[in-house]
C-alpha cells in the first residue's frame, strides 16, 4: 500500500507548488508551499537583520549569511519521504535538516561552518543529534541510511535544482555546480558534542553560530504566523510629546525629570510613587536610544506587568508593545476577547504571546526571569545576542526582589553592560544599602531624586500624602470596630491591604455581611487567570469598587488612588508601596487617614506571622511610624534607610552573594556552547518560592468540556497558582492529586469567582 501511495505521490509531485513546506490545516486545502515559505523566511531575515541595533557593516555582514541560511534551511524538504509523510500522516523517521545541510554545503561553497551549524540546528538543540549520529543519519560515503537519504531526494532532482535556483536568486546569490549530494560537510562532529564544542570550537564561531541559529529561528517562527509585517522599531524621542500628554497631562515638567530626560548613561531614579516616575523613565530612554535599540521594561509582579504594557501601548501604538510572562497569552485572550470571537480571541492571544518570545515587538514589558532566561542560557536565548546589544533596560521596583533575583539580576546587568546596553533602576523606596550596591558593582554615577533645593522638587519631597495611626492588635481582630469606622466616616472609598491571602478572604466574608456586595472587591494572587483579569480591569477603571481588599498584588505600578486606607505591618519599603494607593497625587486638600496594625493577623503556633517580611525590619518600621504622624515622602525615605541601614543579612545576603557570583552569567562567554540550553528555571527559582497551577474540582467538568472544544487557552485560564510549599502539604493530606485524564493537578478545594480559592482548612496558622 505505501508504494501505490508513493507512486501516486510521485507522478502529482511534479511542479515547483507541489513541493509542501507543512500539511494542510484542512481536508479541502493544500500544505503550505515549500517555495512561498522559504521567500517569506528570506524576507523576515531581511527585515530582522535591517533592524538591528548594529553599525551599518556589521549589519550588512550578518544579514548576507542570515539570508543565505534562510534561503536553504528547509531544501531537505524536498524529499520524498518528506513529502509522503505530510500528505499521510506517517512520520518520516529522518532528519530534513541533515539534507539541508549536505545540499547547502555543496551548492553554496563560500557558507561558513557557522552557516552550516544554523541550518542543520533550526529544528533541534545538539542534545539530540546523538540519535542522528547513531541512525547514520549524517552525510557519509559509509552509511546506508545516508545513501538512502539521497536517493530519497535525488528523485526530485530536478524540481531541488529549480527550488535552489528561484530562492537563491531572490537571495541574491548563485549556486555553485551541482551534480550530487556530498558525502562530507565542513561541519565537523564536535559542534554537536556539549563535551568538546567548548575545547574544539573558538568562542567567535560559537558565538556567531549562536546568533545565526537565533536569527534563523525566529524568523522562520514569525513566517510560519503568516507575520510578515514587522514593527519598525519606534524612535522614543518622536513619542516625547506623547509621554508629555499620557504621563504628564501636559502639566510643566519636574525638574527631576528634566534632569532625566537629559542624563546619558546609566542611572539611578529615586522617586515617589504619583509623582511621575514613568514620565521621567520613559524621557530617560528616549535620551539614551540607539538607533535601532530596543526598550526593555522589568516589573517584579505580573499585574504590574499587565498595567504597565496597556500604558506603554497608548504611547508607542499597540504593535510595538509586546508583553511577555508566564501567563501572557491569558492575559492577552481576555484584552480581546470583548472585540472578538472566543476562537479569534484565542487565535489572536496564542500568535501575541509567541511573538513575545521571538525578534518582533521593539518594546517589551516583562519579568527579570525573562532576562535572566537570555543570561542563563535557557531555552531560546540566543536571541539576546540580537536585540540587547545598546538596547535600554528599566528595572522599575528592584527592592522589590529577592535578594537571591536581586544578585541575579545585577550578575546579568553586568553582562548586558559589555554589550553596551544603558539601564535605569527606578524605585519609589530604594534603600541607601541597595543604591550604594548598583553603584559599586554597575559603577553607576547618575543619582535622579527630587531634589530639596529646588522648589518644584521640594514640593514632591514635602508633600504629605497620608495621617499614620498606628493601632493595637491586628486588622482582623479589630475588624468590627473598622466596620463600624467605614459606615460612619462618609469617606468615599476605602482600601485594606493584607499581608495572606487567607487574611484577606476572611476580611472580605465580613465585609460582604455589612456592605453591598456591589460595592466591595477581593484581589489577590489564588484567582484563576480568567476571573483575576476581571477583578484587575474593574479596579482600575473609572469607577473602582469602593471598598477593596487586596493583599500585597496591588503594591508595583497598578493606577489606584483610595481615600483612606487599613494596613497590615510590613516593612517601610513596602508598606511605601502600598501607601502610594492611598492619595496617590496627594491632590486631595487633607491628608489621608491610614490605619496601620501592630501585628499580622495571622497566627502560626499563637503567635503572630509575620512571614514573607522579616519580624524584627517590621517591628523597627512601626516603632519608627509611631513618630511621624503626618508622614511626608523624605520621611518615608529617612525610615526606609534606617531600618535597611545593615544592608542584607544572614541567609538573605548568602542568597544576594550567590545570585551575585552565579557562574553561568560570569562565565557566559567562556562557557557557551552554540546549538544547546540549560534548564534556567530550576537555576533561578532554587531557594525560592515557586509556583504550581492547579485545577479546583469544581471546575473540572468546565475544563473538560472547553479541552473537548479545543480551547486549549480558554482551559488553562481556569487553572489557580499557588506556592510550591502549599503544594507539598496538600499532597501529603491528598487534597492534591494528578488527574491522568485531564493531565492536571486537581485540587479537592473551594473556588468561587469572587473569593478566589480556598486552602485555609490544610494551613496551620489560624486566627
Amino acid at each position: 500500500m505505501d508504494r501505490i501511495i508513493a507512486c501516486i505521490c510521485m507522478i502529482s509531485i511534479n511542479k515547483l507548488e507541489d513541493l509542501w513546506a507543512k500539511s494542510s490545516t484542512t481536508k479541502e486545502s493544500k500544505g503550505e508551499s515549500l517555495l512561498a515559505h522559504s521567500l517569506n523566511v528570506i524576507n523576515v531575515i531581511e527585515k530582522i537583520c535591517g533592524s538591528l541595533p548594529l553599525d551599518i557593516a556589521k549589519k550588512h555582514e550578518i544579514a548576507k549569511e542570515a539570508v543565505l541560511c534562510a534561503a536553504l534551511h528547509d531544501s531537505g524538504k524536498v524529499a520524498l519521504g518528506f513529502q509522503l509523510s505530510l500528505r499521510t500522516g506517517n512520520y518520516w523517521n529522518r532528519r530534513h535538516e541533515m539534507l539541508s545541510l549536505a545540499i547547502a554545503s555543496m551548492i553554496i561553497k563560500d557558507l561558513s561552518v557557522v552557516g552550516l551549524f544554523a541550518i542543520a540546528t533550526h529544528h533541534k538543540s545538539i542534545e539530540y543529534f546523538d540519535d542522528v549520529f547513531n541512525g547514520q543519519q549524517i552525510p557519509s560515503s559509509e552509511s546506508k541510511i545516508w545513501q538512502e537519504m539521497v536517493n530519497n531526494i535525488m528523485i526530485h532532482k530536478s524540481l531541488l535544482i529549480e527550488y535552489v535556483n528561484i530562492i537563491l536568486s531572490n537571495a541574491k546569490f548563485t549556486m555553485d555546480d551541482f551534480d550530487a549530494l556530498c558525502s562530507e560537510t565542513r561541519l565537523k562532529k564536535a559542534w554537536f558534542s556539549k563535551k568538546y564544542q567548548p575545547y574544539k570550537v573558538d568562542i567567535s564561531q560559537r558565538y556567531r553560530a549562536s546568533l545565526l541559529r537565533g536569527l534563523l529561528i525566529t524568523a522562520d517562527h514569525i513566517a510560519s504566523a503568516h507575520q510578515f509585517d514587522l514593527p519598525k522599531v519606534p524612535v522614543l524621542k518622536d513619542y516625547v510629546s506623547i509621554v508629555n500628554k499620557q504621563e504628564l497631562k501636559n502639566q510643566n515638567i519636574l525638574p527631576f525629570q528634566e534632569r532625566c530626560a537629559r542624563i546619558t548613561g546609566d542611572a539611578i531614579l529615586k522617586a515617589p510613587t504619583g509623582s511621575g516616575k514613568t514620565a521621567a523613565i520613559l524621557l530617560w530612554a528616549a535620551n539614551n536610544q540607539v538607533e535601532n535599540g530596543r526598550l526593555f521594561y522589568v516589573l517584579p509582579h505580573t499585574a504590574s506587568i499587565n498595567a504597565m504594557h496597556k500604558r506603554l501601548q497608548k504611547i508607542y501604538c499597540e504593535k510595538n508593545v509586546g508583553v511577555l510572562h508566564h501567563k501572557n497569552a491569558e492575559y492577552l485572550f481576555k484584552t480581546f476577547e470583548n472585540d472578538n470571537s472566543s476562537y479569534n480571541a484565542a487565535q489572536m492571544a496564542k500568535s501575541l504571546s509567541e511573538l513575545a518570545r521571538e525578534l518582533y515587538h521593539p518594546i517589551r514589558v516583562t519579568t527579570p526571569h525573562q532576562i535572566l532566561r537570555v543570561a542563563l542560557q535557557g531555552k531560546g536565548w540566543e536571541l539576546g545576542l540580537a536585540e540587547f546589544p545598546n538596547a535600554c533596560f528599566v528595572f522599575d521596583e528592584i527592592h522589590a526582589f529577592e535578594p537571591l533575583l536581586t544578585g541575579l539580576t545585577i550578575a546579568t546587568v553586568k553582562w548586558l553592560k559589555s554589550m553596551g546596553a544603558k539601564v535605569l533602576f527606578a524605585s519609589a523606596t530604594l534603600p541607601l544599602f541597595l543604591e550604594e550596591i548598583l553603584k559599586e558593582e554597575i559603577g553607576i554615577t547618575n543619582i535622579i531624586s527630587p531634589d530639596s533645593r529646588i522648589q518644584d522638587d521640594k514640593e514632591v519631597l514635602n508633600k504629605t500624602r497620608h495621617k499614620i495611626e498606628i493601632r493595637e492588635g491586628s486588622l482582623y481582630s479589630n475588624i468590627d470596630d473598622i466596620i463600624k469606622e467605614i459606615k460612619n466616616s462618609g469617606i468615599k472609598t476605602t482600601l485594606v491591604i493584607c499581608n495572606h491571602v487567607d487574611t484577606s478572604r476572611k476580611i472580605y466574608e465580613k465585609f460582604k455581611k455589612c456592605f453591598d456586595i456591589n460595592e466591595i472587591k477581593l484581589f489577590h494572587s489564588r484567582f484563576n487567570a480568567a476571573d483575576r483579569f476581571n477583578i484587575e480591569t474593574t479596579i482600575q477603571s473609572k469607577n473602582p469598587p469602593k471598598i477593596l481588599i487586596a493583599t500585597q498584588a496591588i503594591e508595583v505600578s497598578l493606577d489606584l488612588d483610595y481615600d483612606c486606607g487599613y494596613i497590615e505591618p510590613a516593612p517601610a519599603d513596602a508598606l511605601g508601596q502600598r501607601l502610594g494607593r492611598i492619595n496617590r497625587k496627594g491632590s486631595r486638600p487633607n491628608p489621608a487617614k491610614v490605619i496601620i496594625f501592630e501585628e499580622p493577623s495571622l497566627k502560626s503556633k499563637g503567635k503572630p506571622f509575620y512571614l514573607p517580611y522579616d519580624e524584627e525590619i517590621t517591628k523597627k518600621t512601626i516603632n519608627f511610624l509611631r513618630k511621624n504622624n503626618l508622614l511626608s515622602e523624605q520621611q518615608l525615605t529617612d525610615i526606609v534607610n534606617e531600618i535597611y541601614k545593615d544592608g542584607y543579612i544572614g541567609s538573605s545576603k548568602e542568597d544576594y552573594g550567590r545570585g551575585l557570583n552565579n557562574p553561568a552569567i560570569e562565565k557566559f562567554n567562556e562557557d557557551m556552547i552554540a546549538g544547546t540550553y540549560k534548564p534556567w528555571v530550576e537555576e533561578v527559582i532554587e531557594g525560592t518560592d515557586g509556583l504550581l497551577e492547579i485545577l479546583p474540582s469544581e471546575l473540572c467538568n468546565d475544563f473538560r468540556q472547553l479541552k473537548e472544544e479545543k480551547k486549549y487557552l480558554e482551559a488553562k485560564m481556569l487553572l489557580v497558582p499557588i506556592q510550591l510549599r502549599q503544594s507539598k502539604r496538600l499532597f501529603r493530606e491528598k487534597v492534591l492529586y494528578w488527574d491522568k485524564g485531564l493531565y492536571e493537578y486537581v485540587a479537592n478545594l473551594d473556588y468561587s469567582s469572587d473569593s478566589g480559592l480556598d486552602i485555609s482548612k490544610q494551613i496551620e496558622n489560624i486566627y
